[in-house]
């Protein structure tokens, strides 16, 4: 009994801390050379995320912060770079003031972008990805592209999945798979294959492979 009211006391000290705290909106901005680099792992967990392709040179990586927690950590390993957010137990306790990741990426870059996430919402913008895959729980996914020459591989447990390719006869081989949520193509599909969890197709010359897959989300691709 102590013991569990020790623990209460604690968690009750820093929700009262956290929410004392002040702290303005500031910004941490980090950047990093693509070269010989040919994979980037972004660890968003339960914070929001934009992953962004533009016309720069090198990665560009910025963290909007509302509080006064810590910023980005970007780790370089043999040929590839992580980034992922230093960790802060209080910012459980800061519902209202989560900070939001922007990541921009080189267009010119051909390698592996993976993002794995919880319950934070994952968001694509003027994608030109090559190959982008993106792990996720709760949080939702929505990739918008630009330019699509791109692998995609999408796998959710509860988050909806929402897919824009923005051709309408996109190169792609599709897979989209829900045990319970929804499934909805707006693309017209060669070899269209529909059953109770599965939609399996092809479009245009179905040179890349679009793997969409949620247990209980729901999925729209167009």
């Amino acid at each position: 009994m102590k013991k569990y009211c020790k623990v209460m006391l604690l968690i009750l000290t820093i929700i009262f801390l956290s929410s004392c705290a002040g702290g303005g909106e500031s910004e941490d901005i980090q950047m990093a050379s693509l070269k010989d680099i040919d994979s980037i792992y972004i660890e968003n967990g339960s914070i929001d995320i934009d992953v962004v392709s533009a016309d720069i040179d090198e990665l560009e990586s910025y963290l909007h912060l509302y509080d006064n927690g810590p910023g980005i950590e970007m780790e370089e390993g043999e040929q590839k770079i992580t980034i992922r957010l230093k960790n802060d137990i209080t910012r459980l306790f800061k519902i209202n003031r989560m900070p939001h990741l922007e990541v921009r990426i080189p267009t010119e870059f051909k390698g592996e972008i993976i993002v794995n996430g919880s319950s934070g919402s994952i968001v694509g913008k003027d994608l030109q990805t090559h190959n982008l895959q993106v792990n996720g729980k709760s949080g939702s996914v929505k990739l918008d592209f630009l330019h699509f020459h791109s692998e995609v591989h999408v796998t959710t447990t509860s988050g909806n999945v929402d897919i824009s390719l923005n051709e309408d006869e996109p190169d792609a081989t599709l897979l989209l798979k829900s045990n319970s949520g929804r499934r909805s193509v707006g693309i017209v599909l060669n070899d269209n294959q529909q059953s109770k969890k599965e939609t399996k197709g092809t479009s245009g010359t179905g040179d890349y492979e679009v793997q969409l897959e949620t247990s209980s989300g729901n999925i729209s691709l167009k």
